[in-house]
């Protein structure tokens, strides 16, 4: 019984995110026609690549760009209010020529049956992508906790920058995680490679980090953190903790 309980509510979850999909899809059709110039002024503060992009419509209902199922609940990339979709007029370190592009005030948030409790917000956010292809969260698997990585920009030229949230496997709440850097310097973004995504090893996450003409031999190594629940952190550490080798 509980096992059919769980199917029917992802499904159930599956079914909505269907639906809002949908009606944003049929919005942006009907949006199309009525703009077919693309000749449109965006409402959000002017970005560094604002001259690159070219809006071609306005969705004017919600949704969802990322959609990730976990054990307890679903994670969730939603729009709210207006969103600008357009294109790329020129290559550049974000995307190539003709890439789609999204703008809106986004939230992440975790949806546990009808209820949604908002992760994170992501205000004026600007993104790029080859196409609309709803994107999804990594999962790396601690021991205490299901963690999850979220990188909405594809590409920078130095380092994707993912925000990174956690389940715990106990209690079944959800959190973001900040970043204690080595540095001692709290971020909001896990800065990583282009070439290789984050994983883990003996419970530590191994993040290989962006590698470019200029950087140095300390920098080009790996670097290691250590989940710590209680501070809702990823902490760095020098190397694998002894009790790990």
């Amino acid at each position: 019984m509980v096992g059919c309980n769980r199917q029917q509510n992802d499904e159930a979850v599956t079914a909505s995110s269907t639906a809002i999909q949908e009606t944003a899809n049929n919005n942006i059709l009907s949006t199309q026609e009525q703009n077919p110039s693309g000749d449109i002024p965006s409402v959000f503060p002017k970005s560094d690549i604002a001259e690159s992009i070219n809006i071609d419509f306005v969705n004017e209902d919600q949704a969802i760009r990322a959609e990730q199922q976990t054990d307890k609940g679903t994670l969730l990339l939603i729009s709210n209010g207006k969103e600008e979709r357009g294109h790329l007029n020129v290559s550049s370190t974000l995307g190539q020529e003709g890439d789609q592009t999204f703008q809106s005030n986004y939230s992440i948030v975790y949806r546990q049956g009808d209820q949604d409790k908002v992760l994170l917000e992501l205000t004026d956010y600007l993104f790029v992508q080859p196409s609309d292809k709803i994107l999804t969260f990594k999962k790396v698997g601690f021991k205490d906790a299901g963690v999850y990585l979220l990188t909405p920009q594809y590409q920078t030229g130095h380092g994707l920058e993912g925000y990174v949230f956690a389940i715990d496997k106990q209690s079944g709440n959800a959190f973001p995680l900040k970043i204690l850097t080595k540095n001692k310097f709290v971020a909001i973004t896990l800065v990583y490679s282009e070439a290789e995504a984050p994983y883990i090893e003996n419970d530590v996450l191994v993040v290989p980090p962006p590698v470019g003409a200029g950087t140095s031999e300390g920098d080009a190594k790996d670097l290691y953190y250590q989940l710590d629940l209680n501070k809702k952190q990823l902490v760095a550490v020098k190397k694998y903790p002894l009790s790990n080798r």
